[in-house]
Order: structure tokens, then C-alpha cells, then sequence
């Protein structure tokens, strides 16, 4: 090997060591000794140095009967200030705690709609924006992009991200941090599935139309960003196989497994074209025990009244401790309430118009002995 050839080489190997630590890994020692031990476990993307500064800003931007919203900033990785909102309920002591990621074109704010019914069930709530989302929104940026290095590189930072949300709750007093759950859905689900196998101060997760196996869903699924990712594909001639590659470092299904032994469930439409239902199965299928799953009959949009009761139920069980939960129980009832009053008003009326029938028809007879009785009464006297 000529000498130009070895020092091209190596400044090629010195650029991407700088890259990857810049924008994808953290500056921490401690990712490089782990790396250097395991090379196949790709956990080693996620790590951090948790004595960085988190710098919050905290404002109060509403307040109602049971909660109190407020509007959170925190420093993470690579320079980024991440927005956030934080739910906490008006109640006395530590209360639990559920982190929450939107789907992709959402926000932080998604939560503020669910914000009396979690405080009135004694949760506290903390939602981020992902990258390229909500305040974070930068004009001409998509985190699905056919710029496959850099969809890479926000995956992995939002995952930091939430990892960094975490520790700002640690710093606060009301929270108890041993009952930290995790909600996401479709976007939500998919990098909460890479966040909880690396995260583990997350003790339940409920994961909603969520799916690994990358090159999979961007092979097969119709959400609107995937189209112009294949024809990129095509035009630079990379196979599925190569994507794969490439995508291993946030592919779910490699990371979902290390999340067990704590219990996650997972809400999926076996319908669903948006998060191809196979990938929603493959994902099950790589998790550890505990599982469950809910299969809808739907596709990407599943019954959200439904899923939240049975979330909230998991939750209560696996936060709480609580033997005995009510949200679906109450879910049907309201769904059903009105027909079942219907049916058991029919009940109620057949059987009291068939008590009426059987007195009468007891009711003849013996009327008809007393008749008679009473004529031969009468014959007997005259004789």
C-alpha cells in the first residue's frame, strides 16, 4: 500500500471517529470502553455523560382544578435545548410518572387533550418534541428523510433526548422516580421501543401501532415520506439488505429484547399499512416476557378511548401494585350501557307480564272450584 493511499485511509477513519462522536455517540469514556467490549450490542449509541448541565427553564403555562402544566427546557447532547410539558397532578406525596412520545407531525402539546383525566388518575406526565418537531420544526427537515445518515442521527438524538427527561425528573421532589412508565405511538412506539431497551429507569411500557424491522416499513409502508426514501434507494442503487446495514443502529427489534424482564404491552391493527402489521408482530415477537398484545381490528388508527382504559389498567398494575383495576370494565359499560339497559328493561318486562299470565291462569281454576262449591252449597240447603 502506497503512502498516499494509508494517509487517505486514515484520515477517512479519523473523520468518521469524529463524526460519530459529534453527532451520533456521546464524548463519554464510557461508551468507548463499552463498545470496545461488545461490539454487537448496538446499546452503546445511546450513551451519554449524565453530569452534562441540564440548564431548565420551568414556567407554569396553565393550571386547572387537579393539575398544574408547565412548559420545560432542558440542555441534551450535541448541543440541542429540547422543549417539553410537564404534567403534574394536584395531590399530596411522590406521585408516578408516565414519559410520552408523540407520532410523527405531532408534539409535546398532544398531551395537554388527556391532561384532567392523568392527573385525576394520580400520574404525573412529561412529553418532548422528537427532532424536526414542534419547536424543534426546522423548514425543509424530515426525520424519515432519504437523508438515511441524518434520519440516523435525529433517531438516536431524541432518544438521548428522552433519556435526558429522565433526569429532570430526578430533579424533582414530587416525582417518584422507582414508577416511570412509557407511552408512545406509531413514531412514539417505534423509537420508544429503541429508548426503553436502553433506558432502565423505565419499569412498564405501552407501545401503540409500533414496528421493527426497518427496512421492512420503509419497503412496504404508505406513510407520505416513505415514497421519496425508496426512489432515493433506487437511484443510488442500495438494496434492502444494505438499508438494513445502515439502520441497525435504530431498528427496534435490536433493542426491544434487552427491556424484559419488565412488562410491556403492545396495541396493534391488523390492518394496519402505515406501520405494516408484520412489523408490529416482528417487534412482539423479539420483546422478552412479560408481554401482551392487543390485536384491533383496524388498521393504523385503533380505538384510542379502548387502548388508554387498558393502558391505564397496565399501569395501575405494574406502577401501583393494584390487584384489581376498572378502566375497560368501565369502557364497555359506557360503550354498552344504554343497550344493556335496553336488554334488561325487555327482561324485566317479559318476565313480569309472564308472573301476570301464570296468576291468572292459577287464578281460573280456582275460581271455577269455588263456583261450584258454592252451587252445591246452595242445592244442599234447599233439600
Amino acid at each position: 500500500m502506497s503512502k498516499i493511499g494509508w494517509f487517505h485511509q486514515m484520515l477517512i477513519l479519523a473523520a468518521s471517529a469524529l463524526y460519530l462522536s459529534n453527532t451520533i455517540l456521546s464524548s463519554s469514556p464510557n461508551w468507548r470502553v463499552y463498545a470496545l467490549r461488545d461490539e454487537k450490542d448496538l446499546r452503546g449509541y445511546y450513551w451519554y455523560d449524565k453530569t452534562l448541565p441540564l440548564n431548565v427553564y420551568e414556567e407554569v403555562i396553565d393550571e386547572g382544578s387537579n393539575y398544574k402544566l408547565m412548559k420545560v427546557y432542558f440542555d441534551s447532547v450535541n448541543g440541542e435545548r429540547v422543549p417539553g410539558l410537564l404534567l403534574l397532578p394536584k395531590v399530596e406525596g411522590k406521585v408516578p410518572c408516565i414519559v410520552f412520545l408523540h407520532g410523527y407531525g405531532g408534539s409535546k402539546d398532544d398531551i395537554r387533550e388527556a391532561a384532567k383525566l392523568v392527573a385525576r388518575e394520580g400520574y404525573a406526565l412529561i412529553a418532548i418534541d422528537a427532532e424536526y418537531h414542534g419547536e424543534r420544526r426546522e423548514s425543509g427537515k424530515e426525520l424519515y428523510s432519504p437523508n438515511i445518515s441524518d434520519s440516523v442521527r435525529g433517531i438516536i438524538q431524541t432518544v438521548i433526548d428522552l433519556r435526558r427527561a429522565i433526569d429532570y425528573l430526578e430533579t424533582r421532589a414530587e416525582i417518584d422516580i422507582e414508577r416511570i412508565g412509557y407511552v408512545g405511538g406509531s413514531m412514539g412506539g417505534i423509537i420508544g421501543a429503541i429508548f426503553i431497551g436502553v433506558e432502565p429507569r423505565i419499569k412498564a411500557a405501552a407501545l401503540i401501532v409500533a414496528g421493527g424491522n426497518m427496512s421492512l416499513m420503509i419497503k412496504e409502508s404508505q406513510h407520505y415520506t416513505m415514497p421519496a426514501i425508496r426512489e432515493h434507494l433506487q437511484k443510488e442503487s442500495i438494496s434492502y439488505e444494505e438499508l438494513q446495514k445502515m439502520l441497525d443502529p435504530i431498528d427496534p427489534i435490536n433493542f426491544i429484547g434487552y427491556f424484559s424482564p419488565r412488562p410491556v404491552v403492545f396495541h396493534l391493527g391488523k390492518f394496519d399499512r402505515v406501520v405494516p402489521s408484520e412489523a408490529g408482530r416482528q417487534l412482539y415477537e423479539a420483546a422478552g416476557e412479560p408481554k401482551q398484545v392487543y390485536w384491533y381490528d383496524a388498521g393504523h388508527d385503533v380505538p384510542l378511548d379502548l387502548v388508554l382504559a387498558r393502558i391505564l389498567d397496565f399501569m395501575d398494575k405494574n406502577l401501583l401494585g393494584k390487584t384489581f383495576t376498572y378502566h375497560e370494565i368501565l369502557y364497555w359499560i359506557n360503550r354498552y350501557g344504554p343497550l344493556i339497559g335496553i336488554f334488561v328493561g325487555i327482561i324485566v318486562v317479559a318476565v313480569y307480564a309472564f308472573r301476570k299470565m301464570l296468576k291468572t291462569l292459577i287464578r281460573k281454576p280456582v275460581q271455577g272450584k269455588v263456583k261450584n262449591a258454592s252451587l252445591k252449597i246452595t242445592a244442599d240447603s234447599s233439600i
